[in-house]
Protein backbone atom coordinates (compact mmCIF):
# COMPACT_ATOMS: atom_id res chain seq x y z
CA UNK A 1 0.00 0.00 0.00
CA UNK A 2 1.35 3.42 -0.98
CA UNK A 3 1.83 6.15 1.62
CA UNK A 4 -0.66 8.39 -0.25
CA UNK A 5 -3.35 5.71 0.06
CA UNK A 6 -2.71 5.41 3.81
CA UNK A 7 -2.91 9.20 4.20
CA UNK A 8 -6.29 9.11 2.46
CA UNK A 9 -7.54 6.40 4.83
CA UNK A 10 -6.48 8.48 7.84
CA UNK A 11 -8.00 11.63 6.39
CA UNK A 12 -11.38 9.94 5.90
CA UNK A 13 -11.36 8.50 9.43
CA UNK A 14 -12.74 5.28 10.85
CA UNK A 15 -15.58 3.60 9.00
CA UNK A 16 -17.11 0.18 8.43
CA UNK A 17 -13.92 -0.62 6.47
CA UNK A 18 -11.20 1.10 8.52
CA UNK A 19 -10.12 0.83 12.17
CA UNK A 20 -7.24 2.62 13.88
CA UNK A 21 -5.27 1.41 16.89
CA UNK A 22 -2.40 3.23 18.57
CA UNK A 23 -0.98 -0.18 19.49
CA UNK A 24 -1.96 -3.77 18.81
CA UNK A 25 -4.50 -5.02 21.40
CA UNK A 26 -4.28 -8.52 22.86
CA UNK A 27 -4.45 -11.15 20.17
CA UNK A 28 -7.92 -12.49 21.17
CA UNK A 29 -9.48 -9.01 20.90
CA UNK A 30 -7.71 -8.36 17.61
CA UNK A 31 -9.03 -11.70 16.30
CA UNK A 32 -12.57 -10.48 16.94
CA UNK A 33 -11.89 -7.30 14.94
CA UNK A 34 -10.37 -9.26 12.06
CA UNK A 35 -13.30 -11.68 12.14
CA UNK A 36 -15.75 -8.75 11.99
CA UNK A 37 -14.14 -7.40 8.83
CA UNK A 38 -13.83 -10.86 7.26
CA UNK A 39 -17.55 -11.56 7.69
CA UNK A 40 -18.40 -8.28 5.94
CA UNK A 41 -16.95 -6.16 3.17
CA UNK A 42 -13.36 -6.50 4.37
CA UNK A 43 -11.20 -3.56 5.35
CA UNK A 44 -8.04 -2.30 7.02
CA UNK A 45 -6.72 -2.35 10.57
CA UNK A 46 -4.06 0.35 10.90
CA UNK A 47 -1.77 0.09 13.93
CA UNK A 48 0.04 3.25 15.01
CA UNK A 49 -2.77 5.81 14.64
CA UNK A 50 -4.70 7.28 17.58
CA UNK A 51 -8.37 6.31 17.50
CA UNK A 52 -10.47 9.49 17.63
CA UNK A 53 -7.87 12.14 16.85
CA UNK A 54 -6.31 10.11 13.98
CA UNK A 55 -2.89 11.36 15.01
CA UNK A 56 -0.01 9.37 13.56
CA UNK A 57 2.09 8.01 16.45
CA UNK A 58 3.78 5.08 14.80
CA UNK A 59 4.70 1.62 16.08
CA UNK A 60 7.80 1.09 18.23
CA UNK A 61 8.21 -2.65 17.66
CA UNK A 62 7.12 -3.51 14.12
CA UNK A 63 8.07 -7.18 14.34
CA UNK A 64 6.11 -7.79 17.54
CA UNK A 65 3.05 -5.97 16.15
CA UNK A 66 3.21 -8.05 12.98
CA UNK A 67 3.38 -11.25 15.02
CA UNK A 68 0.30 -10.27 17.04
CA UNK A 69 -1.69 -9.62 13.83
CA UNK A 70 -0.69 -12.97 12.30
CA UNK A 71 -1.50 -14.82 15.51
CA UNK A 72 -4.88 -13.08 15.74
CA UNK A 73 -5.71 -14.09 12.16
CA UNK A 74 -4.90 -17.72 13.06
CA UNK A 75 -7.15 -17.51 16.14
CA UNK A 76 -10.14 -16.94 13.86
CA UNK A 77 -12.05 -20.08 12.94
CA UNK A 78 -11.32 -20.78 10.13
CA UNK A 79 -8.08 -18.83 9.80
CA UNK A 80 -8.52 -15.49 8.03
CA UNK A 81 -6.22 -15.15 5.04
CA UNK A 82 -4.91 -11.59 4.86
CA UNK A 83 -4.33 -10.00 1.46
CA UNK A 84 -1.39 -9.51 1.19
CA UNK A 85 -0.71 -12.47 3.52
CA UNK A 86 1.84 -10.50 5.57
CA UNK A 87 0.93 -7.16 7.24
CA UNK A 88 2.42 -4.17 5.42
CA UNK A 89 4.70 -1.56 6.96
CA UNK A 90 4.21 1.98 5.65
CA UNK A 91 6.32 4.93 6.78
CA UNK A 92 4.31 8.11 7.24
CA UNK A 93 5.63 11.35 8.72
CA UNK A 94 8.79 9.45 9.55
CA UNK A 95 6.86 6.89 11.64
CA UNK A 96 6.13 3.23 10.89
CA UNK A 97 2.53 2.03 10.62
CA UNK A 98 1.55 -1.64 10.41
CA UNK A 99 -1.50 -2.38 8.25
CA UNK A 100 -3.52 -5.59 8.03
CA UNK A 101 -5.73 -5.85 4.94
CA UNK A 102 -8.72 -8.18 5.30
CA UNK A 103 -10.41 -9.18 2.00
CA UNK A 104 -14.21 -9.07 1.53
CA UNK A 105 -16.23 -12.09 2.56
CA UNK A 106 -16.10 -14.87 -0.02
CA UNK A 107 -18.90 -16.98 1.42
CA UNK A 108 -16.99 -18.29 4.45
CA UNK A 109 -18.41 -17.63 7.93
CA UNK A 110 -15.77 -16.78 10.57
CA UNK A 111 -15.88 -16.80 14.34
CA UNK A 112 -13.55 -15.80 17.15
CA UNK A 113 -13.76 -16.35 20.90
CA UNK A 114 -16.63 -18.75 20.24
CA UNK A 115 -18.86 -16.10 18.60
CA UNK A 116 -19.60 -14.70 15.17
CA UNK A 117 -18.65 -11.03 14.70
CA UNK A 118 -19.51 -8.36 12.17
CA UNK A 119 -18.25 -4.84 11.56
CA UNK A 120 -21.13 -2.36 11.78
CA UNK A 121 -20.27 1.27 11.36
CA UNK A 122 -17.16 1.85 13.49
CA UNK A 123 -17.90 -1.00 15.91
CA UNK A 124 -17.38 -4.76 15.86
CA UNK A 125 -20.44 -6.47 17.34
CA UNK A 126 -21.32 -10.09 18.13
CA UNK A 127 -24.20 -11.53 16.14
CA UNK A 128 -27.24 -12.65 18.12
CA UNK A 129 -29.61 -15.41 16.95
CA UNK A 130 -31.82 -13.12 14.83
CA UNK A 131 -28.73 -11.36 13.44
CA UNK A 132 -27.25 -14.71 12.46
CA UNK A 133 -30.41 -15.73 10.62
CA UNK A 134 -30.39 -12.46 8.66
CA UNK A 135 -26.66 -12.84 8.03
CA UNK A 136 -27.05 -16.40 6.73
CA UNK A 137 -29.86 -15.36 4.39
CA UNK A 138 -27.91 -12.35 3.17
CA UNK A 139 -24.78 -14.40 2.43
CA UNK A 140 -26.73 -17.22 0.81
CA UNK A 141 -25.89 -19.81 3.49
CA UNK A 142 -29.64 -20.31 4.11
CA UNK A 143 -32.26 -20.30 1.37
CA UNK A 144 -35.23 -18.11 2.22
CA UNK A 145 -37.03 -18.98 -1.01
CA UNK A 146 -37.50 -22.65 -0.08
CA UNK A 147 -39.02 -22.01 3.35
CA UNK A 148 -42.77 -22.70 3.68
CA UNK A 149 -45.37 -19.93 3.81
CA UNK A 150 -47.00 -21.26 6.97
CA UNK A 151 -50.30 -19.38 6.66
CA UNK A 152 -50.84 -20.31 3.01
CA UNK A 153 -52.19 -23.39 1.24
CA UNK A 154 -51.97 -24.56 -2.36
CA UNK A 155 -55.36 -22.91 -2.93
CA UNK A 156 -53.51 -19.57 -2.72
CA UNK A 157 -51.57 -20.45 -5.89
CA UNK A 158 -52.84 -19.82 -9.42
CA UNK A 159 -52.69 -23.22 -11.08
CA UNK A 160 -53.22 -21.64 -14.50
CA UNK A 161 -49.86 -19.89 -14.13
CA UNK A 162 -48.26 -23.21 -13.22
CA UNK A 163 -49.77 -24.84 -16.31
CA UNK A 164 -48.43 -22.00 -18.48
CA UNK A 165 -45.01 -22.66 -17.04
CA UNK A 166 -45.26 -26.39 -17.72
CA UNK A 167 -46.13 -25.70 -21.36
CA UNK A 168 -42.76 -24.02 -21.81
CA UNK A 169 -40.84 -27.06 -20.64
CA UNK A 170 -39.69 -29.94 -22.86
CA UNK A 171 -42.49 -32.36 -23.86
CA UNK A 172 -41.22 -35.20 -21.71
CA UNK A 173 -41.40 -33.04 -18.58
CA UNK A 174 -44.96 -31.78 -19.02
CA UNK A 175 -47.50 -32.84 -16.44
CA UNK A 176 -51.23 -33.37 -16.70
CA UNK A 177 -53.44 -30.72 -15.17
CA UNK A 178 -54.82 -32.83 -12.35
CA UNK A 179 -54.27 -31.33 -8.87
CA UNK A 180 -52.44 -34.41 -7.56
CA UNK A 181 -49.90 -34.12 -10.36
CA UNK A 182 -49.56 -30.38 -9.85
CA UNK A 183 -48.79 -31.01 -6.19
CA UNK A 184 -45.97 -33.33 -7.25
CA UNK A 185 -44.69 -30.76 -9.73
CA UNK A 186 -44.70 -28.01 -7.09
CA UNK A 187 -42.82 -30.24 -4.65
CA UNK A 188 -40.24 -31.17 -7.28
CA UNK A 189 -39.77 -27.51 -8.21
CA UNK A 190 -39.22 -26.47 -4.57
CA UNK A 191 -42.34 -24.32 -4.92
CA UNK A 192 -44.12 -26.39 -2.26
CA UNK A 193 -42.96 -28.34 0.75
CA UNK A 194 -44.52 -30.85 3.10
CA UNK A 195 -44.91 -29.49 6.63
CA UNK A 196 -45.86 -31.20 9.88
CA UNK A 197 -48.59 -29.51 11.93
CA UNK A 198 -48.72 -29.47 15.73
CA UNK A 199 -51.36 -32.21 15.66
CA UNK A 200 -49.03 -34.39 13.61
CA UNK A 201 -50.94 -33.92 10.36
CA UNK A 202 -48.91 -33.54 7.16
CA UNK A 203 -49.80 -30.52 4.99
CA UNK A 204 -48.31 -29.37 1.68
CA UNK A 205 -47.77 -25.62 1.67
CA UNK A 206 -46.29 -23.20 -0.87
CA UNK A 207 -42.71 -22.11 -0.39
CA UNK A 208 -41.78 -18.43 -0.56
CA UNK A 209 -40.57 -18.99 -4.13
CA UNK A 210 -43.84 -20.70 -5.09
CA UNK A 211 -45.86 -17.84 -3.62
CA UNK A 212 -43.80 -15.15 -5.40
CA UNK A 213 -44.03 -16.93 -8.75
CA UNK A 214 -47.53 -18.39 -8.75
CA UNK A 215 -49.44 -16.72 -5.89
CA UNK A 216 -52.73 -14.90 -6.46
CA UNK A 217 -51.77 -12.20 -3.95
CA UNK A 218 -48.22 -12.78 -2.68
CA UNK A 219 -48.24 -9.55 -0.64
CA UNK A 220 -50.94 -11.01 1.63
CA UNK A 221 -48.25 -13.35 2.93
CA UNK A 222 -44.98 -11.59 2.01
CA UNK A 223 -45.69 -7.86 2.43
CA UNK A 224 -42.11 -6.82 1.63
CA UNK A 225 -42.48 -8.27 -1.89
CA UNK A 226 -43.38 -4.88 -3.38
CA UNK A 227 -41.91 -2.60 -6.00
CA UNK A 228 -42.35 1.14 -5.38
CA UNK A 229 -41.94 3.50 -8.36
CA UNK A 230 -41.57 7.24 -7.70
CA UNK A 231 -41.06 10.02 -10.23
CA UNK A 232 -39.66 13.41 -9.16
CA UNK A 233 -39.37 16.62 -11.14
CA UNK A 234 -36.00 17.58 -9.64
CA UNK A 235 -32.60 15.94 -9.18
CA UNK A 236 -32.73 14.99 -5.49
CA UNK A 237 -36.41 14.45 -4.66
CA UNK A 238 -36.78 17.70 -2.74
CA UNK A 239 -40.30 18.41 -3.94
CA UNK A 240 -43.30 16.16 -3.74
CA UNK A 241 -43.32 13.36 -6.28
CA UNK A 242 -45.08 13.74 -9.62
CA UNK A 243 -46.16 10.11 -9.76
CA UNK A 244 -46.01 7.17 -7.38
CA UNK A 245 -47.00 3.58 -7.98
CA UNK A 246 -46.85 0.59 -5.61
CA UNK A 247 -46.63 -2.59 -7.66
CA UNK A 248 -48.22 -5.75 -6.26
CA UNK A 249 -48.87 -9.21 -7.66
CA UNK A 250 -46.48 -12.00 -8.56
CA UNK A 251 -43.00 -11.36 -9.91
CA UNK A 252 -44.08 -11.42 -13.56
CA UNK A 253 -46.90 -8.94 -12.92
CA UNK A 254 -44.51 -6.60 -11.11
CA UNK A 255 -42.05 -6.66 -14.00
CA UNK A 256 -44.81 -5.84 -16.49
CA UNK A 257 -46.20 -3.05 -14.31
CA UNK A 258 -42.73 -1.52 -13.97
CA UNK A 259 -42.37 -1.64 -17.77
CA UNK A 260 -45.65 0.27 -18.09
CA UNK A 261 -44.39 2.89 -15.62
CA UNK A 262 -41.27 3.45 -17.72
CA UNK A 263 -43.22 3.58 -20.99
CA UNK A 264 -45.49 6.24 -19.49
CA UNK A 265 -42.67 8.50 -18.35
CA UNK A 266 -39.55 7.93 -20.47
CA UNK A 267 -39.62 10.53 -23.30
CA UNK A 268 -38.99 9.18 -26.78
CA UNK A 269 -37.57 11.51 -29.44
CA UNK A 270 -37.65 10.65 -33.13
CA UNK A 271 -35.25 11.38 -35.97
CA UNK A 272 -35.31 10.52 -39.65
CA UNK A 273 -32.59 8.44 -41.28
CA UNK A 274 -33.44 8.58 -44.97
CA UNK A 275 -37.03 7.38 -45.19
CA UNK A 276 -36.89 5.62 -41.84
CA UNK A 277 -38.04 6.99 -38.50
CA UNK A 278 -35.74 6.09 -35.61
CA UNK A 279 -37.02 6.42 -32.04
CA UNK A 280 -34.47 7.43 -29.41
CA UNK A 281 -35.75 7.22 -25.81
CA UNK A 282 -33.98 9.07 -23.00
CA UNK A 283 -33.22 5.62 -21.56
CA UNK A 284 -33.22 2.19 -23.25
CA UNK A 285 -36.45 0.58 -22.07
CA UNK A 286 -35.07 -2.95 -22.44
CA UNK A 287 -32.13 -2.11 -20.18
CA UNK A 288 -34.48 -0.70 -17.54
CA UNK A 289 -36.63 -3.82 -17.79
CA UNK A 290 -33.54 -6.00 -17.35
CA UNK A 291 -32.56 -4.02 -14.23
CA UNK A 292 -36.04 -4.56 -12.76
CA UNK A 293 -35.86 -8.29 -13.55
CA UNK A 294 -32.50 -8.48 -11.77
CA UNK A 295 -33.90 -6.59 -8.78
CA UNK A 296 -36.98 -8.77 -8.19
CA UNK A 297 -35.08 -12.00 -8.89
CA UNK A 298 -31.89 -11.39 -6.91
CA UNK A 299 -33.07 -9.21 -4.02
CA UNK A 300 -32.89 -10.40 -0.41
CA UNK A 301 -36.54 -11.08 0.39
CA UNK A 302 -35.73 -12.07 3.97
CA UNK A 303 -35.31 -8.37 4.90
CA UNK A 304 -38.72 -7.50 6.28
CA UNK A 305 -39.93 -3.97 5.63
CA UNK A 306 -37.54 -3.53 2.68
CA UNK A 307 -38.81 -3.17 -0.88
CA UNK A 308 -37.41 -2.66 -4.37
CA UNK A 309 -37.60 1.10 -5.04
CA UNK A 310 -37.36 2.81 -8.42
CA UNK A 311 -36.55 6.53 -8.32
CA UNK A 312 -37.00 8.51 -11.54
CA UNK A 313 -35.23 11.87 -11.11
CA UNK A 314 -34.88 14.70 -13.62
CA UNK A 315 -31.45 13.49 -14.74
CA UNK A 316 -31.25 9.79 -13.83
CA UNK A 317 -33.08 6.64 -12.82
CA UNK A 318 -32.03 4.66 -9.74
CA UNK A 319 -33.16 1.14 -8.88
CA UNK A 320 -32.58 0.25 -5.22
CA UNK A 321 -32.46 -3.44 -4.43
CA UNK A 322 -32.57 -4.76 -0.80
CA UNK A 323 -29.54 -6.79 0.10
CA UNK A 324 -25.88 -6.69 -0.89
CA UNK A 325 -24.02 -8.61 -3.56
CA UNK A 326 -23.45 -12.30 -2.93
CA UNK A 327 -19.98 -13.18 -1.59
CA UNK A 328 -17.42 -13.52 -4.35
CA UNK A 329 -19.04 -10.94 -6.64
CA UNK A 330 -17.12 -7.65 -6.81
CA UNK A 331 -18.34 -4.25 -7.90
CA UNK A 332 -15.35 -3.70 -10.18
CA UNK A 333 -16.02 -6.91 -12.10
CA UNK A 334 -19.72 -6.07 -12.19
CA UNK A 335 -19.07 -2.63 -13.66
CA UNK A 336 -17.01 -4.25 -16.42
CA UNK A 337 -19.73 -6.81 -17.10
CA UNK A 338 -17.34 -9.58 -16.03
CA UNK A 339 -18.96 -10.77 -12.79
CA UNK A 340 -19.96 -14.42 -12.75
CA UNK A 341 -23.59 -15.32 -12.19
CA UNK A 342 -24.37 -16.36 -8.62
CA UNK A 343 -28.13 -16.12 -7.99
CA UNK A 344 -29.37 -15.58 -4.46
CA UNK A 345 -32.68 -17.20 -5.38
CA UNK A 346 -31.90 -20.06 -7.78
CA UNK A 347 -35.44 -21.49 -7.76
CA UNK A 348 -36.96 -18.17 -8.83
CA UNK A 349 -34.20 -17.70 -11.41
CA UNK A 350 -34.71 -21.15 -12.93
CA UNK A 351 -38.49 -20.99 -13.16
CA UNK A 352 -38.67 -17.41 -14.41
CA UNK A 353 -36.32 -18.40 -17.22
CA UNK A 354 -38.95 -20.82 -18.58
CA UNK A 355 -42.05 -18.67 -18.02
CA UNK A 356 -43.60 -17.01 -21.11
CA UNK A 357 -42.22 -13.54 -21.70
CA UNK A 358 -38.46 -14.10 -21.95
CA UNK A 359 -37.78 -12.60 -18.51
CA UNK A 360 -34.43 -14.32 -18.05
CA UNK A 361 -33.11 -14.27 -21.60
CA UNK A 362 -29.95 -12.55 -20.33
CA UNK A 363 -29.13 -15.13 -17.65
CA UNK A 364 -25.54 -14.50 -16.59
CA UNK A 365 -25.15 -11.57 -19.00
CA UNK A 366 -27.78 -9.08 -17.85
CA UNK A 367 -25.21 -6.54 -16.65
CA UNK A 368 -23.36 -6.62 -19.96
CA UNK A 369 -26.67 -6.26 -21.76
CA UNK A 370 -27.56 -3.12 -19.78
CA UNK A 371 -24.11 -1.64 -20.38
CA UNK A 372 -24.32 -2.28 -24.13
CA UNK A 373 -27.84 -0.85 -24.37
CA UNK A 374 -26.70 2.40 -22.77
CA UNK A 375 -23.63 2.57 -25.01
CA UNK A 376 -25.78 2.17 -28.13
CA UNK A 377 -27.77 5.25 -27.11
CA UNK A 378 -24.59 7.22 -26.47
CA UNK A 379 -25.34 7.34 -22.75
CA UNK A 380 -22.99 6.80 -19.81
CA UNK A 381 -22.75 3.18 -18.76
CA UNK A 382 -24.99 2.26 -15.82
CA UNK A 383 -23.02 2.23 -12.61
CA UNK A 384 -23.41 0.09 -9.55
CA UNK A 385 -22.76 0.64 -5.89
CA UNK A 386 -23.51 -0.85 -2.48
CA UNK A 387 -24.86 1.55 0.12
CA UNK A 388 -26.54 -0.74 2.63
CA UNK A 389 -28.31 -2.14 -0.45
CA UNK A 390 -27.49 -2.63 -4.12
CA UNK A 391 -28.15 0.37 -6.40
CA UNK A 392 -28.10 0.63 -10.20
CA UNK A 393 -28.04 4.14 -11.71
CA UNK A 394 -28.86 5.09 -15.30
CA UNK A 395 -27.83 8.64 -16.21
CA UNK A 396 -29.63 10.66 -18.85
CA UNK A 397 -26.68 12.75 -20.03
CA UNK A 398 -24.49 12.01 -23.01
CA UNK A 399 -21.08 10.46 -22.48
CA UNK A 400 -18.52 13.13 -21.61
CA UNK A 401 -15.22 13.17 -23.51
CA UNK A 402 -13.47 15.31 -20.91
CA UNK A 403 -14.64 13.94 -17.59
CA UNK A 404 -13.99 10.35 -16.61
CA UNK A 405 -16.51 8.52 -14.46
CA UNK A 406 -15.19 7.59 -11.01
CA UNK A 407 -14.44 3.87 -10.97
CA UNK A 408 -16.72 1.48 -9.13
CA UNK A 409 -15.37 0.62 -5.73
CA UNK A 410 -15.89 -1.95 -3.02
CA UNK A 411 -15.82 0.83 -0.43
CA UNK A 412 -19.55 1.03 -0.47
CA UNK A 413 -20.89 3.65 1.91
CA UNK A 414 -20.42 7.07 0.40
CA UNK A 415 -17.27 6.28 -1.57
CA UNK A 416 -18.93 6.98 -4.89
CA UNK A 417 -21.38 9.89 -5.02
CA UNK A 418 -23.91 10.57 -7.73
CA UNK A 419 -22.70 13.24 -10.14
CA UNK A 420 -26.07 15.00 -10.12
CA UNK A 421 -26.23 15.03 -6.33
CA UNK A 422 -22.81 16.36 -5.42
CA UNK A 423 -23.03 18.54 -2.32
CA UNK A 424 -22.66 22.24 -3.04
CA UNK A 425 -20.66 22.82 0.13
CA UNK A 426 -17.08 22.09 1.18
CA UNK A 427 -16.00 19.06 3.19
CA UNK A 428 -15.46 21.29 6.23
CA UNK A 429 -18.98 22.69 6.00
CA UNK A 430 -20.38 19.22 5.38
CA UNK A 431 -19.49 18.09 8.88
CA UNK A 432 -20.17 21.32 10.72
CA UNK A 433 -22.48 24.31 10.85
CA UNK A 434 -22.71 26.09 7.47
CA UNK A 435 -20.97 29.36 6.88
CA UNK A 436 -22.84 32.49 5.93
CA UNK A 437 -25.71 32.38 8.40
CA UNK A 438 -28.92 30.38 8.63
CA UNK A 439 -30.12 28.35 5.65
CA UNK A 440 -33.67 28.54 4.35
CA UNK A 441 -35.88 25.52 4.93
CA UNK A 442 -35.70 24.52 1.26
CA UNK A 443 -31.90 24.76 1.21
CA UNK A 444 -31.66 22.74 4.44
CA UNK A 445 -33.77 19.96 2.99
CA UNK A 446 -31.91 20.03 -0.30
CA UNK A 447 -28.60 19.69 1.53
CA UNK A 448 -30.00 16.80 3.59
CA UNK A 449 -31.15 14.94 0.48
CA UNK A 450 -27.77 15.46 -1.14
CA UNK A 451 -26.21 13.97 1.99
CA UNK A 452 -28.51 10.93 1.86
CA UNK A 453 -27.72 10.36 -1.82
CA UNK A 454 -24.04 10.39 -0.98
CA UNK A 455 -24.00 8.40 2.27
CA UNK A 456 -27.21 6.37 2.13
CA UNK A 457 -28.86 7.77 5.26
CA UNK A 458 -28.98 10.71 7.66
CA UNK A 459 -29.78 11.15 11.36
CA UNK A 460 -31.13 14.11 13.29
CA UNK A 461 -27.63 14.83 14.57
CA UNK A 462 -26.10 14.74 11.09
CA UNK A 463 -28.88 16.98 9.79
CA UNK A 464 -28.06 19.56 12.47
CA UNK A 465 -24.33 19.37 11.72
CA UNK A 466 -24.71 20.06 8.00
CA UNK A 467 -27.51 22.65 8.22
CA UNK A 468 -27.00 24.44 11.55
CA UNK A 469 -30.65 23.73 12.46
CA UNK A 470 -31.85 23.22 16.01
CA UNK A 471 -32.91 19.80 17.28
CA UNK A 472 -36.63 20.51 16.90
CA UNK A 473 -36.20 22.12 13.48
CA UNK A 474 -34.18 19.14 12.27
CA UNK A 475 -36.85 16.74 13.49
CA UNK A 476 -39.63 18.75 11.84
CA UNK A 477 -37.78 19.06 8.53
CA UNK A 478 -36.94 15.38 8.38
CA UNK A 479 -40.47 14.33 9.24
CA UNK A 480 -41.75 16.69 6.51
CA UNK A 481 -39.52 14.90 4.00
CA UNK A 482 -40.97 11.59 5.18
CA UNK A 483 -44.53 12.87 4.88
CA UNK A 484 -44.02 14.07 1.31
CA UNK A 485 -42.44 10.77 0.30
CA UNK A 486 -38.85 11.93 -0.23
CA UNK A 487 -37.44 9.86 2.65
CA UNK A 488 -38.47 6.91 4.78
CA UNK A 489 -37.63 6.49 8.45
CA UNK A 490 -36.49 3.57 10.59
CA UNK A 491 -36.22 3.59 14.37
CA UNK A 492 -37.90 5.77 16.98
CA UNK A 493 -38.29 9.54 16.90
CA UNK A 494 -34.97 11.30 17.68
CA UNK A 495 -33.01 8.08 17.24
CA UNK A 496 -34.40 7.63 13.75
CA UNK A 497 -32.37 7.05 10.65
CA UNK A 498 -33.71 8.49 7.40
CA UNK A 499 -33.17 6.76 4.05
CA UNK A 500 -34.38 6.94 0.47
Amino acid sequence: MEAAAVEKLIEEGESHRVEFKIAAPRDAELAERICGFANGTGGYIVIGVVDGSWEVKGVRNVAATTDVILKAARLCNPTVRLDPPHPEVVVLQGKSLVIATIPPNDGTIYQASGRFWLRRGTHTVPLEAHDLQEFFYNRGFMRWETRPVLKATLADLDTDLLKDYLQQRPQQNRQAGRLTNLETVLLNLDCAVETREENGQSVIRPTNAGMLLFGYNPQDFIPQAEVICIMYGDKVGLRRYLDRKILHGNIVEQIEQAAVFFKQHVPVAARMAGFNRIDEPDYPLEALREAVVNAVVHRDYSLQGETVRIFYYADRIEIHNPGLLMPGIGLKELQKGQARSKPRNPVITRILRDLPGGYMEQVGSGISYMINQMRELGKPEPHFREQGEFIVTFEQGKVSTTLERPPATTESTGAEQLEAAKPQFTAEEEFGAPRGGILTEERRKERALQYVHKYGSITNKEYREITGASDNTALRDLEDLVQQGSLRATGKRRGRKYLL
